[in-house]
């Protein structure tokens, strides 16, 4: 029988997930997916701001800048989500909300340490990847590159905690032993699939990425979308693995082993999977091919 939401369950959700938040910035997201199911919209955003004003008053503005993007990300698709908002449409806008608060954050953060211009801030930026260099010889890191892509690092650092949270909902519900409650609007895991004409989005960044035409901004917008790409990608690749291994009945042993060489060591072969499904759609086949087997 499962438990019903309890103050004490909220003290240890609330508790683990500021803690995850704090020490990975992302791995707290699936703990509060569940604190804002089981306790409602006033807990999970008064937690927030508490959270996120504490750490900001305590001069930790680098973390208030993580849990509140994250947290403004999180909460604001599942507001939608509650509406019966699209799962594209809702992460479109939620990791659009999030990336405004981490902007408005970095802007605060640096003028509040007398960094005001970009000269500064890429100042701060060799600094960190001369650091790296002393720590880690064998990393070769260009500063100015660095810079011009912190835009996306910021979009998927915020889509793997939105993913994150979607994909281990259920199981943190089931660990925790409460009642899950499910929404019809809700995105089914195993079908994620980018919209058809996002294709198209990606390609023609891929091309202005390897043409010179438009200008450098224009070459460093298409260098963002296509990291942004890649990882929206390999969660359909992600999905397209599933999809395999269920209709391969794969036992335990075989999905961590999978799972370890894929999402571990080859991240981009799932994406590549991932944007090979939009021509191939591998899910569709295998499933075809599942039911042909059974019928005969």
């Amino acid at each position: 029988m499962q438990k019903r939401a309890s103050p004490q369950k909220f003290i240890t959700i609330s508790s683990i997930s500021i803690l995850l938040s704090m020490m990975t910035g992302i791995l707290g997201a699936p703990l509060l997916r569940v604190l804002r199911k089981s306790y409602g919209p006033w807990a999970f955003w008064l937690l927030g701001l508490v959270v996120t004003t504490a750490s900001w008053l305590l001069n930790a503005q680098p973390l208030a800048f993580f849990i509140g993007s994250i947290w403004m990300t999180l909460g604001a698709y599942m507001e939608m989500e509650t509406k019966g908002v699209s799962w594209w449409v809702s992460g479109l806008l939620s990791v659009s909300a999030g990336s405004v608060v981490a902007g408005l954050s970095a802007i605060g953060a640096f003028r509040m340490n007398g960094i005001n211009t970009i000269a500064e801030v890429q100042g701060l930026v060799e600094k960190f990847t001369s650091k790296v260099q002393e720590m880690n010889p064998a990393v070769k890191l260009d500063p100015q590159v660095l810079l011009q892509q912190i835009p996306s690092a910021i979009v998927i650092i915020l889509i793997l905690a939105l993913g994150l949270g979607l994909i281990f909902e259920r199981r943190v519900f089931s660990w925790l032993n409460m009642p899950r409650e499910k929404i019809a609007s809700q995105l089914k895991l195993l079908e994620y699939r980018l919209p058809d004409y996002f294709i198209w989005v990606a390609m023609t960044a891929f091309l202005l990425t390897m043409v010179g035409f438009g200008g450098k901004a224009i070459a460093i917008l298409a260098v963002n979308i296509v990291n942004v790409a890649i990882v929206l990608y390999f969660f359909q690749g992600l999905a397209v693995l599933e999809v395999f291994l269920n209709s391969m009945r794969a036992g335990v042993f075989t999905r961590v082993l999978t799972y370890i060489i894929l999402v571990g060591q080859l991240m981009l072969v799932l994406s590549i999977v991932g944007l090979i499904d939009y021509w191939v759609d591998f899910r569709g086949r295998l499933r075809r091919l599942r039911s042909v087997g059974t019928n005969s």
